[in-house]
């Protein structure tokens, strides 16, 4: 089954002519793309095949996303399915905190899976760019069980017990 991906891709050696880090970054923002533009899913035989990019190259930057929450997975018969992390339930469903150069932005997504809070942790560079440099996606259902653990773990009097419901 053909993928929608971005148009006008740089050709292989276009992208080995790139620095390092901007080849990575490069690759994570075409890969980010491609799951936005595939709202079914890509498997990473499907992105191989519709890129130049290699297995090894596809598997981790696809684990890279899963890894900071702007994607997930999950397994569909003897393959795994990967995804653009939800959507906003509703635009006004953000709020953005900012400590120092870091920004934690909190959304409510919705995916297939169901309602979650998304916690993406940023991080201003020294170009002033934001990276994503992780995230944590918590079930609604559970956010005020999170926030009381949250509280109590950061109490002066904290120990390091588990809370009780």
């Amino acid at each position: 089954m053909a993928i929608n991906v971005p148009k006008g891709l740089l050709a292989p050696e276009e992208i080995n002519a790139l620095k390092p880090q901007e080849r990575e970054d490069y690759i994570r923002d075409v890969m980010l793309e491609i799951l936005r533009r595939n709202e079914h899913g890509v498997t990473i035989s499907e992105v191989m095949n519709t890129t130049s990019f290699n297995r090894v190259t596809v598997t981790k930057h696809l684990e890279h996303l899963v890894a900071i929450r702007e994607g997930y997975k999950t397994e569909r018969g003897i393959g795994t399915v990967y995804f653009k992390n939800g959507k906003l339930v509703r635009e006004t469903d953000r709020f953005k905190v900012t400590c120092g150069n870091r920004m934690y932005e909190f959304f409510k997504l919705e995916n297939p899976e169901g309602v979650f809070l998304y916690i993406q942790e940023q991080e201003r560079d020294e170009l002033r760019a934001i990276n994503v440099k992780g995230g944590v996606m918590i079930p609604i259902r559970d956010a005020q069980q999170f926030l009381k653990g949250l509280i109590h773990f950061t109490s002066p009097e904290a120990s390091m017990g588990s809370i009780a419901k």
